[in-house]
């Protein structure tokens, strides 16, 4: 057998995937790039394209979702016209003097980052998947219900007269995912206590590939950098991501277009000027949870279905994604090994690879929100000694901005580029 096939029984072998967004789109794409049948059961349209105007939904990937996409050939998917890399980013501390300036360079890399719309990565998936013989996507499927013969340990899925078995179940259908609900796993919900407000802007001075960060009394504000608008200069654009109170929030949602711009460039200050609201606003609550188990018997959840973190370092997406990498490579493992695809090892070490490591970004970020949220004058003051700190600190300064680009030692090898040294963290 060759090294990188699966064995003739795995082949024929079903897995079903329930959600094709773009941890689901990507873990079939692994999955069917091994031979291995796979069905993607989505509920919303074939998505297309986008074209005009940004769309309001981004996401900030990192390096190792970069190469992701690369080593899998999404990333020629894309239309790069839409595809905005970030090569510093600017943190600060709006009520006081704590700054963390990060280059790209300074880690030995060109860009920390890339922006993009999640309908533009769904959307390239897709076309990718339409190469792959063994992935069937079916779009516009509303799963009624999931049970698992206790004999085949097999799940059977069912739509309207229509029905799968799946060797292996995956949910990858969201925060609310039917999936981890019918397997009995817990995941309730956390209220982080904010919600997030988001909407395109045009700005007089161009964001020079700089993703801004700052943290203030009320709440975080974000301003990633996209790319060049229908009808706009070159680099003024900017995704902005506003967490906050929800009645602070929904006060700058009912603003009228020139009282918010005003708001938002009080709260940013003038590094990129006058600023102009191009879209509406959208808001959501933000609501975290974590699953008790990522894995059942012939079964593993992925991407929100079995976390969801605050937005604040814009991590969500790339944790999805790193699950799919991670549990593509153990089923693969398992199957060149004879095993099958849902090797309760190979669970096990997907479970073990990913929860801890999706728990402790996911605590960070809470302990990130508590830290700006405190007013007192000492605590103020570290905040500020530390953040000044970290800009002089070369290797700890380092250190973060490896993290934010997700490089770690225990990287899919789908998620490394061609040179990797694991133990410099670096390439």
């Amino acid at each position: 057998m060759h090294p990188n096939s699966v064995s003739s029984a795995s082949e024929k072998q079903h897995i079903v995937i329930v959600g094709g967004g773009m941890t689901g789109g990507l873990l079939a794409v692994l999955l069917a790039e091994q031979g291995l049948n796979v069905t993607v059961l989505d509920g919303a349209p074939a998505p297309a394209m986008p074209e005009g105007a940004a769309q309001l939904r981004v996401s900030t990937l990192t390096e190792a979702s970069h190469w992701l996409l690369r080593n899998t050939g999404v990333w020629d998917c894309l239309d790069l016209s839409r595809v905005q890399p970030y090569h510093a980013m600017q943190v600060w501390d709006q009520d006081g003097t704590g700054e963390v300036l990060f280059r790209a360079e300074e880690v030995g890399a060109k860009s920390l980052g890339w922006l993009l719309e999640n309908g533009h990565l769904a959307a390239a998936l897709y076309r990718k998947a339409a190469t792959l013989p063994t992935l069937d996507w079916q779009c516009g499927v509303q799963v009624d219900a999931l049970r698992r013969d206790a004999k085949t340990g097999q799940w059977a899925v069912r739509s309207g007269d229509s029905f799968w078995q799946a060797d292996l179940l995956v949910g990858a259908d969201g925060a609310r995912s039917q999936v981890r609900e019918q397997a009995g796993i817990s995941g309730g919900p956390r209220d982080s206590g904010h919600h997030a407000l988001v909407a395109t802007i045009a700005t007089q001075r161009p964001h020079d590939g700089c993703a801004r960060q700052v943290f203030m009394e009320t709440g975080p504000l974000a301003l990633l950098p996209l790319f060049t608008g229908e009808g706009q200069d070159d680099q003024r654009q900017c995704s902005i991501v506003w967490s906050g109170w929800p009645q602070r929030i929904a006060a700058l949602r009912d603003k009228d277009a020139a009282a918010f711009a005003a708001e938002l460039q009080a709260a940013v200050g003038d590094a990129l000027g006058p600023v102009t609201l191009l879209s509406e606003r959208a808001v959501f609550p933000i609501q975290e949870r974590h699953a008790s188990q990522y894995i059942s018997a012939g079964l593993a959840l992925v991407g929100d279905a079995a976390h969801v973190i605050h937005p604040l370092a814009g991590q969500g997406v790339n944790l999805g994604l790193l699950d799919a990498a991670v549990l593509a490579e153990e089923v693969k493992r398992a199957c060149e090994q004879g095993a099958g695809c849902a090797d309760p090892s190979a669970l096990a070490r997907y479970q073990r690879r990913r929860r801890g490591e999706n728990l402790l970004m996911q605590n960070a970020m809470r302990g990130f929100q508590s830290l700006f949220e405190q007013r007192a004058l000492p605590v103020r003051w570290l905040r500020n000694t530390g953040m000044r700190w970290v800009n002089q600190a070369g290797p700890v300064k380092g250190f973060f901005a490896r993290q934010a680009m997700g490089r770690s030692a225990d990287l899919p090898a789908k998620a490394r580029p061609p040179v990797w040294d694991a133990r410099a963290n670096r390439h």
